[in-house]
């Protein structure tokens, strides 16, 4: 089948379609943001080591995908303001994962007492706002798929 016969038999290029999989993938992903706040506090030194950079590394993830999103939103041109908002939630979303590292490597050096705080108020705000992205892609998503699948995966927001 051609991707023109694809795209017409489901609406979406093979490039959206991975995009919207990815979706999937880290939306499920980012509850270990919150997860890794939540017990930061009552792990070691080593352990809180340990678990930010399992969370740096999703957000890296998170990012990678923001950015090759990003370009796929500037090259559709939408008529509304949706790419400028997806600029600011990438551009914040970079800031406070650079701020996340730099806590990282403050904890890594021994400041264990502001530090931890930070860290938490920083992956709060990350996992907050990769919720909200990833939730406006599946409200996208469901604008040209199926509603129930849409509404399945919204469901997994409510759940967290």
């Amino acid at each position: 089948m051609s991707l023109e016969a694809s795209r017409s038999a489901t609406g979406t290029t093979g490039v959206e379609r991975t995009s919207v999989n990815e979706h999937r993938t880290l939306a499920k992903e980012v509850v270990l943001l919150k997860t890794v706040a939540d017990t930061i506090a009552g792990h070691s030194p080593e352990q809180a080591l340990d678990h930010l950079d399992h969370a740096l590394t999703l957000l890296e993830r998170v990012a990678s995908h923001a950015r090759a999103e990003h370009e796929r939103r500037f090259r559709r041109a939408y008529r509304d303001c949706r790419p400028v908002a997806a600029e600011f939630d990438r551009v914040e979303a970079d800031r406070l994962t650079q701020r996340l590292g730099a806590r990282r490597a403050g904890l890594a050096g021994g400041d264990a007492g502001t530090a931890l705080e930070e860290i938490r108020r920083l992956l709060y705000e990350l996992h907050a706002l990769t919720r909200l992205h990833f939730a406006d892609e599946l409200v996208d998503a469901a604008n040209g798929g199926s509603s129930t699948e849409a509404d399945a995966q919204l469901s997994l927001f409510a759940m967290r």
